[in-house]
């Protein structure tokens, strides 16, 4: 009965315009997004430049954070991003006097001499000085530094270039050696066979449409039957409530996660090219793992979201919430988009490598992905008891809550 359950709620999706514009969007979105793997050659030496980086010396961190702190206080406008919004914030005199304590304890320079100081200090109102205004003094730890340099940030209101210890090396920007690009390059090759690399972006780029976009089709299907009336009939059958919502569900996950497989064989195929250019072989499965263990997660919980929701509600409503559950994850995730992962639903890894930082944060994104896939679970499991009270007669049809049928 499940299987003659699941094929119907798979050739009903098949029938439904929200999936094709569901697919026309996640391809859209990869195509214009993604890019092409490829390109990926051994550094030469003796290159003019090497581009750019963070980065991961403490010291220099925290001498490049004082250095942006002192511009800024020097011109009395800080950039916050509040909601991930600009906004330019001016201090008065108290949170002025505030901030010279919190740069004494930074630097060891009393306050009457940093005043003196910011007096003789000249700024080019277009860009931050390029040479050490006021060092910081020796003997200061690194999470002493972020403890006062994330009271500066209460300061300012939060939001601001100091709030996040993890975040401070975005206030640093060093050039790179051949030793650096070489060492990318190596990494990208031996650890990450090019395809996992690939993968990792790849999930970072489809994970911002699949926090939102399968809502849609759950919400879709649970309310096809509220617009047909075919209440009634569905909750006279002997099904049990778990095989018709789980049939259901697990119907939009597999039209969900079949499309994703099939577009990453493109960037698959990249890799493998790529790798053997590189006279390596590719991890010719890492898109799939990317895609069940990275993104499933996510699918799994918008889903469920939606259904629960709609069961309870109304579709607006479900959108609504997952709407607002989506832009507040994209917007905490603010510049820093690599190795961002803790307890949000879109974990951010937009760079192809930087093996280093995924290794830091791999169990911190395993525990992430199992805990909302067990979420998920809990959320479907709520959905069918919900579902059965409905079949009872105990709620009303339209899934409005608090009222009797």
């Amino acid at each position: 009965m499940f299987k003659t359950l699941f094929l119907k709620e798979c050739k009903e999706t098949l029938k439904s315009i929200t999936y094709y514009i569901f697919l026309a969007c996640i391809i859209m979105f990869f195509v214009t997004q993604m890019g092409s793997i490829g390109g990926i050659s051994k550094p030469m030496p003796n290159q003019e430049s090497y581009g750019s980086k963070y980065s991961d010396d403490k010291n220099i961190i925290m001498q490049s954070t004082v250095d942006r702190l002192a511009y800024e206080f020097k011109t009395n406008s800080y950039t916050t991003y509040p909601l991930g919004f600009y906004k330019e914030v001016k201090l008065n005199d108290d949170e002025i006097s505030k901030v010279y304590k919190k740069l004494e304890d930074i630097t060891g320079i009393k306050e009457a001499q940093l005043i003196k100081k910011f007096k003789s200090y000249h700024t080019d109102t277009m860009h931050m000085p390029e040479v050490e205004f006021i060092k910081v003094k020796d003997n200061i730890t690194f999470e002493e530094f972020s403890k006062y340099i994330g009271e500066i940030d209460n300061i300012l209101g939060g939001a601001s270039f100091y709030f996040n210890p993890k975040q401070l090396y975005l206030n640093v920007d060093v050039e790179m050696t051949y030793d650096d690009v070489l060492k990318d390059y190596e990494s990208i090759i031996n650890n990450d066979k090019i395809s996992r690399a690939g993968a990792r972006i790849f999930s970072d780029y489809m994970g911002i449409v699949l926090a939102i976009l399968p809502v849609f089709l759950a919400v879709t299907r649970v309310s096809k039957d509220k617009r047909a009336k075919a209440q009634q009939v569905i909750f006279s059958k002997q099904c049990s409530s778990a095989t018709i919502i789980l049939s259901r569900y697990l119907a939009i996950i597999a039209m969900i996660i079949i499309p994703l497989i099939l577009i990453s064989i493109t960037p698959t195929l990249q890799s493998i090219y790529c790798a053997s250019s590189n006279g390596i072989s590719a991890d010719y499965f890492a898109f799939i793992k990317a895609i069940f263990g990275w993104l499933m997660p996510t699918v799994l919980v918008t889903v469920s979201m939606g259904f629960l929701l709609t069961e309870l509600t109304s579709g607006l409503i479900a959108i609504l919430v997952q709407g607002i559950w989506w832009f507040l994850t994209i917007l905490s995730c603010g510049v820093n988009l690599v190795g961002n992962v803790g307890m949000k639903l879109i974990p951010r890894f937009n760079s192809f490598g930087d093996y280093g930082i995924y290794k830091e944060v791999f169990n911190e994104l395993v525990i992430n992905r199992a805990l909302y896939t067990i979420f998920a679970v809990v959320l479907i499991v709520i959905t069918i008891f919900v579902y059965d009270i409905k079949r009872k007669g105990k709620l009303n049809l339209n899934g409005k809550i608090f009222k009797n049928s």
